[in-house]
């Protein structure tokens, strides 16, 4: 009995034994302490170490590359030149005022005047009259205008029939005036020119007179004279397109009322 219980206790110790050795393996598998890495783990670690070591290029040897270039900046736009000022600025400002007739301005009436003039009354008769005048615009700013010099040539006859006979009087007047005008678009019409002036010239008449036909010495009779004329108007003008248009001027200088055609230029 004592020979069992002995030999089932080397069992036991055997067995214990036994089972030691197998578990030992195991534990030595395990790091011997959290923080330290099992030898395997170190080995796997070092060649990567190594690897990324001798793979990285060094600092000092390898070659930068070159940077790149600053983007050039566009060339700035040549600044814009401010424009001149310009010589008809008061021109500008006149047109859109509505003026047709500005410095520098050309216009030239042709006209067919009406009814008598000059003096003659009663009973005369008159052929109409014909003129032709130009105008130069001189100079703007004043006031809210522009003034004008020019002239006028015409020509204006008249006649008288002796009544119950064939006797007539004929009179030829030829008139030759500076003109000055004022413009200013009184209606504010961008095609309308309104306008007055004054007139001062030289008038030269020629009379002949056919009563005295019948005396030898008086036959023919005829005279001529000169002399100083003036006068003073206002007249208008339409203008149908650009540079075509009409006119009418009313006053004194050759007759009293002209109709006619005008043109600007």
């Amino acid at each position: 009995m004592k020979t069992l219980a002995t030999f089932l206790l080397a069992a036991a110790m055997t067995g214990s034994s036994a089972l030691a050795q197998t578990k030992t393996p195991a534990r030595t598998t395990k790091p011997a302490s959290p923080g330290t890495a099992p030898a395997k783990v170190v080995t796997t670690k070092t060649p990567a170490t190594t690897s990324k070591t001798t793979t990285k290029p060094s600092s000092a040897t390898t070659t930068k590359p070159a940077p790149k270039p600053a983007p050039t900046a566009a060339p700035a736009p040549a600044p814009t030149p401010a424009p001149e000022p310009k010589t008809e600025s008061k021109s500008a400002t006149t047109a859109a005022n509505g003026e047709l007739f500005r410095k520098g301005t050309n216009m030239v009436n042709l006209g067919v005047g009406l009814g008598l003039g000059y003096g003659y009354y009663g009973t005369l008769k008159s052929t109409p009259a014909l003129s032709l005048s130009v105008e130069h615009g001189l100079r703007e700013g004043v006031g809210p205008g522009t003034i004008g010099v020019g002239g006028l040539v015409g020509y204006k006859a008249y006649h008288y029939d002796y009544p119950g006979t064939k006797y007539k009087a004929t009179w030829t007047n030829i008139i030759v005036a500076a003109r000055g005008t004022y413009h200013y678009n009184v209606f504010q019409n961008p095609k309308l020119d309104t306008y007055g002036g004054l007139s001062v010239g030289v008038r030269i008449q020629k009379w002949s007179d056919s009563y005295y036909d019948d005396i030898p010495e008086l036959k023919g009779y005829s005279s001529s004279s000169s002399y100083i004329t003036s006068g003073i108007f206002v007249g208008a003008r339409y203008f149908f397109s650009n540079n075509i248009g009409a006119f009418t001027e009313l006053g004194y200088d050759m007759n009293y009322l002209k109709l006619g055609l005008t043109a600007k230029f």
